[in-house]
């Protein structure tokens, strides 16, 4: 059964999200993600997801990326592990790197 109380909650990127629910991580299972991230549930891991524009995109409007559609494929008990902050309640156009840059100056 899923945890009933949440023990630790990590705050991630959608492009984390990603790699954590991608099977190549776990010798290209999907059975074996599924359990890791059972098992994680267990510990009463939790997730909060912040999204981002696209990168790369030259012309046309840049979409946001929330994440929410990576979770279609996971089992409804998990879904709850992950928390999606939508556009309208998180989203800043500035990446690490730009951060990172104006710190230096």
């Amino acid at each position: 059964p899923p945890s009933t109380k949440r023990k630790m909650s990590f705050v991630i990127g959608t492009d984390t999200m990603v790699r954590i629910l991608n099977p190549k991580y776990y010798n290209n299972s999907n059975d074996a993600m599924i359990q890791s991230i059972r098992d994680m549930d267990q510990q009463g891991v939790h997730f909060v997801v912040g999204g981002r524009l696209e990168q790369g995109k030259k012309d046309g409007e840049l979409k946001f990326i929330s994440g929410a559609e990576e979770l279609d494929d996971l089992p409804e008990d998990l879904k709850s592990m992950f928390t999606i902050l939508g556009e309208d309640a998180f989203r800043v156009d500035l990446s690490s790197s730009e951060i990172r840059a104006k710190q230096k100056k």
